[in-house]
């Protein structure tokens, strides 16, 4: 699942906050981190990795 898909179903599920946390190391790329900027408010996209 990329990025823009796991932003797809989190704007489905809609949770309180969202935390991707294998993007850059296991698989994708540091740049999947657009991830957040996919999500819709109210949810909050937690990104916890820093490169």
């Amino acid at each position: 699942m990329d990025a823009k898909k796991a932003a797809e179903l989190i704007n489905q599920i809609r949770p309180e906050v969202a935390i991707p946390v294998h993007y850059g190391s296991i698989v994708g790329k540091p740049s999947d981190g657009e991830f957040a900027e996919l999500v819709e408010p109210p949810v909050k996209a937690e990104l916890k990795i820093k490169f």
